[in-house]
This record gives C-alpha cells, sequence and structure tokens, in this order.
C-alpha cells in the first residue's frame, strides 16, 4: 500500500517574483495552514544568471528558507531542455547551479521536466522546419549522456533528480496541422507524453540518483489527448517514481484560451485545481503505485490557495 511521508505545497504567486520579505511571509502561511514541506520554483526567486548562482541572492533565499523550518524540493526551470536545447552546454550548467542550489537548501529532489519535446524552437520561430528522426534520436542520446554525468554530481550532493511527465496543449496540435502532418506524427515529438520513453531514457541513465516525477494531473491529461490506459501508465510508472505531483482536471484539451477562470467554466486544460473538484480516480491511481514510500507535492494554482486545506484532506481520504 502507498504511504506518503509527508504532504507539500508548490509555491506559487500572482506577481512576476518574491522579494525575500514577501517570500518569508509566502512560506509562513503555508507553515500556518500545516505544510511541513514547500517546492519551489528559483524562476520565482531569480538566484541563477548565466548558469551560474549568484552568492548574495542564494544567502538571501537561505536565510529565509532555513528560518521557516520547512523542508524543501525544488522544481527546475520550465523551459530547462538537455535534449533538444541547441545551448546544450548552458542547460547542462544551469542543471549544475540547480544542483548546488539543492544542495544548499537541503532539498533532495530536483524535478526536470523531460527533454523529449523538440516543437519550442518552431513555435518561438528559431527553427523552421521539425526535427528530423534522426534528430529526434540523437537528442534523446544527448540527454541520457548529460543524465548520466548530472546524476554523479547529484549523488555527491545527496540529490536525486526527477525527471516529470508533461501534458497536451492545443498549439502543438495546430504547429503538426501548419506542416500537413498527422497527429499521430505527435507521438515522437512530444514523447514525455508517454510514460515508456520516459523509462527508456532512465533505463539507459542507469543511476539510482536519476528517477522520476511522475505528474497524476499531466499524465491524465495526455491519457485523454492520445488515447492510451491512463491506469496502466501509471502502473508503468511506478518502479521508478521517487517524487509525486498531485492537482486535478477534467482530462480535456484547451481550446487555445489562455485564461485560468474561463478555463475553469469549460472544464479545459491542466486546471491544477485541488484533488478532488476534478475526474481523477485517485484511489486507483494509488492502487497502482503500492510501493512508493515518499512525499506529494499538491502542485495547484495560487487561485486555489483558500482551499489548500481542503486539497489536503481530500489526499488525505484517497488515501485511507
Amino acid at each position: 500500500m502507498i504511504k506518503i511521508h509527508d504532504i507539500g505545497v508548490s509555491l506559487k504567486t500572482s506577481g512576476t517574483m518574491f522579494t525575500p520579505a514577501q517570500l518569508e511571509l509566502a512560506l509562513e502561511h503555508l507553515k500556518q495552514v500545516g505544510f511541513p514541506l514547500v517546492e519551489i520554483n528559483p524562476a520565482l526567486f531569480p538566484m541563477i544568471f548565466d548558469g551560474e548562482l549568484r552568492p548574495k541572492r542564494l544567502a538571501d533565499f537561505l536565510a529565509v528558507t532555513k528560518q521557516s523550518g520547512m523542508r524543501l524540493s525544488i522544481h527546475g526551470y520550465d523551459r530547462l531542455n538537455l535534449a533538444y536545447d541547441p545551448r546544450h552546454d548552458l542547460c547542462r550548467k544551469i542543471m549544475r547551479a540547480l544542483i548546488e542550489l539543492c544542495a544548499a537548501a537541503g532539498a533532495t529532489r530536483l524535478v526536470y521536466h523531460s527533454g523529449l519535446q523538440s516543437l519550442d524552437d518552431v513555435r518561438t520561430g528559431v527553427r523552421a522546419t521539425l526535427l528530423t528522426d534522426d534528430e529526434l534520436q540523437e537528442g534523446a542520446r544527448r540527454e541520457v549522456k548529460a543524465l548520466k554525468e548530472l546524476g554523479v554530481i547529484a549523488a555527491d550532493a545527496g540529490v536525486i533528480i526527477c525527471m516529470e511527465n508533461l501534458d497536451p496543449h492545443l498549439w502543438e496540435h495546430t504547429i503538426f496541422r501548419g506542416f500537413g502532418r498527422p497527429d499521430s506524427d505527435l507521438d515522437k515529438h512530444l514523447a514525455r507524453l508517454r510514460i515508456g520513453p520516459i523509462v527508456r531514457q532512465l533505463e539507459a541513465v542507469n543511476h539510482p540518483n536519476v528517477a522520476m516525477t511522475l505528474d497524476i494531473g499531466h499524465l491524465h491529461m495526455a491519457s485523454y489527448d492520445r488515447g492510451f490506459s491512463y491506469l496502466d501508465a501509471v502502473s508503468e510508472a511506478s518502479p521508478w517514481v521517487r517524487h509525486l505531483h498531485v492537482s486535478d482536471n477534467f482530462g480535456r484539451l484547451d481550446a487555445g484560451y489562455s485564461i485560468e477562470r474561463d478555463r475553469w467554466a469549460f472544464g479545459e486544460a491542466d486546471t491544477h485545481m485541488p484533488p478532488g473538484w476534478g475526474i481523477i480516480p485517485y484511489r486507483d491511481v494509488f492502487a497502482r503505485l503500492p510501493d512508493y514510500r515518499d512525499d506529494m507535492i499538491l502542485e495547484i494554482l495560487v487561485d486555489f490557495d483558500h482551499n489548500l486545506a481542503e486539497a489536503r484532506e481530500n489526499i488525505r481520504g484517497f488515501l485511507a
């Protein structure tokens, strides 16, 4: 049976970033709600510049987080991609800085979005063509090689790098239609929507300090979009999972609108709602993770801040 160590929460902000004073207030609020663990993306409190940790910014961050007494996990930058970003050396440098940050903050988990998504440069206009099959395979090998090296550094720092599965978006489908390609080809360019390709990367890395973050909401969205069995995919991930992200949604692809409050009314996109508000079958999901013995992060939007205690109690009910 699944056993959760601590239920933590992802730190969110309605602004662009935190000052030290704002960070202190935010952590104090989460602590008062009863959370012993918080996951922080350093984009909310910038400390890394051109791949290097700035000592003064790091000291300011540590002064606040250590005073809070809360445990930390660190969520890497969303755009960081060890497979397909052409600035590969810079990406590896940023990953090393993130590991250094984890070690300084006492965080044992570093979340890294799987790099098996090759459409960012096409979307931003940096590249005018889709990657070829050879380029896709070379990028996957590049990510494996980087994670082999980073796994050694992470082990020395007492950190586990946890690759996260991601969710689908309408813009990805739109790009493919623009190239006259069938949606079925998305599986090659968005391999991180499925568990199998991530597992194959982990098998190739073959290091105990490189594992998986299972994002339960992302996988739910992907299962509807790509047409695979959701619960079977959870079982496939289970042996590799060392970190969990939980939220809720309705499994419906977005319709091109980015305003979250509009999305809620239409039940579309990865809404990051409190568990129990959508249709994810959490009791069945947890039954597919019988050997999990670690923390869980409530990754819900700041708009639901006043529902954090309810979200935690809902999870406890699903676990009971």
